[in-house]
């Protein structure tokens, strides 16, 4: 990466190695020549093994983003006349109950008390995951989103899979934002359905999503009715088994995937991948501390990659985000209720680490830039 390029701080699209986008010009291929049955049974296995659940979990790969990813899981997840506890605390625990209602699915919500940013900046108590369990007995699938992109916030979604797995239902996790770079295993989340995309994380471009679903995830695939055409996951499942795709793939993207899964395994897999944004996260809070920025999440609670900050006094987002852009560094709006008064710095994708450390002094000159307005 040169000096002058752009690093993106925002939740995704995240940045790229030279390789990983060179990759797109491998060439052309159609999607029906065994070339292309040859990557994407390849792709198949090397997510899942890249991610720890090679020996539990089968992938199925999407052309789209990962929002493809969640509606597939969510509407595959649940048989006709029963419903879905979604557990809501962020903008994309709303997308999932917002993804069941569209598919004509019943959602009940469990969210943490209290009204407005309290919920959001609060993981739910598994407790009333249970509950909600026992209060709702036509439950058939139980969604979660590990990471919640909207504040950082971390979810309990092992507990909440233990919970889960001892009932008939499934249970389905958004970690399209945590996938590679957050701490808990995806091995040990009991989770029936993993919502993953290949960007982020994993570092390769965006346009590819896939689902990784256990031997319970499958089964019930297989229950439930048709709510969609493009996004039915028996199709998908079906012919990607035999190295097909029911519909035209993104090829090059999936070539990217390939690089950036071979550019993971060469950095250290999981175990490296973590630790990296982990001492990302500290590097950048660090500096946070020293401007006196305050960070909306609790530190017991937060993520690898992705700090809400409160805008400082006298500094609107937008001044804030133009003047960081001249200094070379993309950040990003608080969603919702937060965009007044919050914005966001992700550590995720490719980002050279001296660009990290000239961040600090980056905003200390955009804010002073802006308040002179």
């Amino acid at each position: 990466m040169i000096d002058d390029e752009l690093v993106l701080l925002n939740p995704g699209p995240a940045g790229t190695s030279p390789a990983v986008r060179n990759a797109l010009t491998r060439g052309d291929l159609c999607h029906r020549e065994p070339e292309f049955t040859d990557l994407l049974l390849s792709l198949r296995s090397a997510i899942p093994q890249a991610l720890g659940v090679h020996h539990t979990h089968e992938s199925i790969l999407l052309t789209g983003s990962g929002t493809a990813a969640m509606e597939l899981a969510v509407t595959n997840s649940v048989r006709g006349g029963r419903s879905v506890l979604v557990v809501v605390n962020g903008v994309y625990g709303d997308r999932l109950a917002q993804i069941a209602r569209a598919g004509g699915i019943t959602v009940h919500e469990v969210s943490p008390p209290g009204a407005g940013l309290t919920s959001w900046v609060t993981p739910v108590d598994p407790e009333m995951v249970r509950e909600a369990l026992v209060a709702h007995p036509d439950v058939d699938a139980v969604a979660c989103v590990h990471h919640e992109t909207t504040t950082g916030l971390i979810n309990p979604v092992k507990e909440i899979g233990e919970i889960v797995a001892g009932t008939g239902a499934v249970f389905v996790v958004d970690a399209i934002s945590s996938t590679a770079n957050e701490d808990q295993q995806l091995s040990e989340i009991h989770a029936d359905f993993i919502c993953g995309s290949a960007n982020k994380g994993l570092h390769g471009l965006p346009g590819l999503a896939f689902v990784l679903c256990s031997d319970k995830g499958v089964n019930r695939l297989f229950e439930v009715p048709a709510r969609s055409f493009y996004l039915n996951a028996a199709t998908h499942l079906n012919a990607q088994r035999k190295g097909e795709v029911p519909f035209t793939p993104a090829v090059q993207v999936c070539y990217a995937l390939d690089e950036a899964i071979r550019e993971y395994h060469e950095a250290g897999g999981f175990a490296a991948r973590t630790r990296l944004y982990r001492d990302r996260a500290s590097l950048v809070r660090r500096a946070f501390d020293r401007l006196g920025l305050r960070i909306l999440v609790d530190e017991r609670y937060r993520g690898n990659s992705v700090t809400t900050l409160r805008l400082p006094d006298g500094v609107a987002y937008r001044g804030l985000h133009d003047e960081l852009k001249k200094r070379g560094y993309v950040i990003y709006a608080g969603q919702g209720g937060l965009s007044a008064d919050y914005f966001r710095i992700c550590t995720m994708g490719e980002i050279p680490w001296y660009r990290l450390e000239m961040l600090e002094d980056a905003l200390e000159q955009s804010i002073e830039a802006v308040r002179k307005l």
